[in-house]
């Protein structure tokens, strides 16, 4: 894998208030050691055999590399490699596009949430295979997406950060508090600011 760490090591990665309930709240400066998943919107052939990643909105990145249906052991799941792993379950190719191809492709990254331990290519566990895959992690900033009226009230005060390219309004804060941040059936969606160690 060639991935130039200085070019590229500040990631902005989707975390919803549902998996910061279950796992635990987020603080700037946080580390921990984590997997990242993708969700792809559109995915394409790709002429190029480059690698690369890029960020084109607030949560969304555009990437080149080779993607691989590893579903034979797990269920459908695919695994990108466009520079960085990424894996995601639940997902299968489109028609037309085949396992070892590169790809060009939209997605949101998440980070894992304990199903990668579980993972499998070749009858081994992932984790053995490309042991690569799990990544330290610092929490250098942190954004809560303002969408209903609990939340508005919540974080009236705090200035605009960042307005997404589909007006989506992001406000920043030092730490998660997923039981609070917009009440309790309000799945809160944050974006974790992490830099890769």
């Amino acid at each position: 894998m060639t991935f130039n760490k200085k070019a590229i090591d500040i990631f902005w990665i989707n975390c919803g208030g549902m998996s910061l309930r279950e796992y635990g709240d987020r603080n700037v400066g946080d580390t921990f050691f984590n997997v990242l998943t993708f969700s792809y919107t559109e995915m394409e052939p790709s002429e190029s055999v480059t690698k690369s990643l890029r960020r084109v909105d607030i949560d969304i990145y555009e990437g080149v590399g080779r993607i691989f249906d590893i579903s034979k052991d797990n269920g459908p799941t695919l695994l990108f490699d466009c520079g960085i792993y990424a894996y995601s379950s639940d997902a299968t190719l489109p028609e037309g596009i085949e396992s070892g191809s590169y790809v060009k492709m939209r997605f949101y990254l998440v980070f894992d949430e304990d199903y990668f331990g579980q993972l499998r290519m070749n009858g081994e566990f992932l984790y053995k295979v490309i042991p690569e895959m799990q990544y330290d992690w610092r929490v250098k900033d942190i954004l809560i997406m303002i969408e209903e009226e609990i939340g508005k009230k919540n974080f009236a005060k705090l200035p605009v950060a960042y307005t997404s390219s589909k007006g989506e309004i992001y406000k920043r804060i030092r730490e998660t508090n997923a039981y609070e941040d917009c009440g309790e059936d309000f799945n809160t969606s944050y974006i974790l600011i992490c830099q890769m160690l």
